[in-house]
């Protein structure tokens, strides 16, 4: 930080359970101007964290203005790749942190919310930053701390679990295939998963990464001792079975927000279906996209997938296993499975 003017906080250095964290006092307005918040962008795949709520700033901002209030220390991690705008040094009895003053190196592990709309506010806080976590261990921090709180969707911890997982593949085939569906430009789900962060890029997405992989996981128990099939083939399976699901009702898949084809009874019930064409085709199943539209053709003419028909009367799982004995009746008695 030589040559560069900085701020200095005296505090303490020591353990919070097996981390080494810097424990301080600082202006509010302080920690807003040098901290960030690492929102998931659901475009680029980049950051983990929901997008922060300025309802709930706002009224902690009112809140912690009041003459009794108070607050738990703010979390932080100072960054290794920002290591060049901070340093600390330690003493006998106390440390100093020092911190560019045209620098932001301190990312919000809890506090993004409290610290929101602080930007004006000088009342001094506890905060308590670790020390140079890697991104995979700050992720896995964020995930235990607030896993449980209101306002995280599943989908957002499920994908910070996608990251953190060694192999997703074998450990989590379901959630490995979820994701890929989202990330891959030959499916059609590409760029239509909601991760629970935040898109600049305008697409309405149509299903929730955590409905999404609890569908497959519901349709991989049912068949996966049946098939042995592995991974790739029951992703290229999913895959193409909802590429013809796609041609076969265009409509209803572009509006999606009209329609119960991608809402949650209208997937779990077409997984569903899914399990029975596997099954009871058995071994070398022919999971072509064109076999798929075959098989699945007279749902065409004998299903209202709008959200003012009959579908939107069912909710649930016990509504999604209503409709999938629907389906399965239409193609069971009509396609060319025995």
């Amino acid at each position: 930080m030589k040559g560069k003017s900085s701020t200095t906080i005296k505090g303490q250095l020591g353990k919070c359970g097996n981390l080494e964290v810097f424990l301080g006092f600082a202006p509010a307005s302080f920690l807003f101007k040098h901290s960030f918040a690492d929102v998931l962008n659901e475009d680029t795949g980049l950051g983990y964290q929901r997008p922060r709520s300025i309802q709930h700033s706002k009224r902690f901002k009112e809140y912690i203005q009041q003459p009794t209030s108070s607050t738990i220390p703010l979390t932080f991690n100072l960054r290794m790749d920002h290591v060049a705008n901070w340093h600390i040094e330690s003493f006998e009895n106390y440390a100093i942190l020092s911190i560019n003053d045209n620098s932001a190196p301190l990312a919000q592990v809890d506090c993004q919310h409290r610290l929101g709309e602080l930007y004006d506010c000088d009342l001094q806080l506890a905060f308590m930053t670790f020390i140079g976590l890697d991104l995979r261990l700050e992720m896995a921090l964020f995930n235990t701390i607030n896993s449980n709180a209101k306002g995280l969707s599943r989908s957002l911890t499920d994908f910070i679990d996608s990251n953190l997982i060694e192999n997703l593949i074998e450990d989590t085939p379901h959630l490995f295939i979820a994701k890929r569906l989202n990330e891959d430009v030959a499916s059609p789900w590409y760029k239509q998963v909601k991760y629970g962060g935040e898109s600049i890029s305008g697409l309405k997405r149509k299903v929730s990464l955590r409905m999404l992989q609890q569908s497959i996981k519901k349709f991989l128990r049912t068949t996966q001792s049946k098939t042995n099939y592995s991974v790739k083939q029951n992703y290229e399976l999913i895959r193409n079975y909802w590429d013809a699901l796609k041609e076969l009702f265009p409509h209803e898949w572009e509006d999606s927000r009209h329609h119960m084809l991608t809402k949650g009874v209208g997937l779990y019930a077409l997984m569903y279906l899914l399990s029975d064409l596997v099954i009871k085709s058995g071994v070398g199943f022919d999971s072509s996209k064109e076999m798929m539209k075959a098989l699945l053709k007279p749902l065409k003419s004998n299903v209202d997938w709008s959200s003012s028909g009959e579908l939107a009367n069912y909710g649930g799982q016990k509504g999604a296993v209503q409709i999938y004995e629907k389906f399965k009746k239409v193609v069971f008695n009509e396609s060319v499975i025995s």
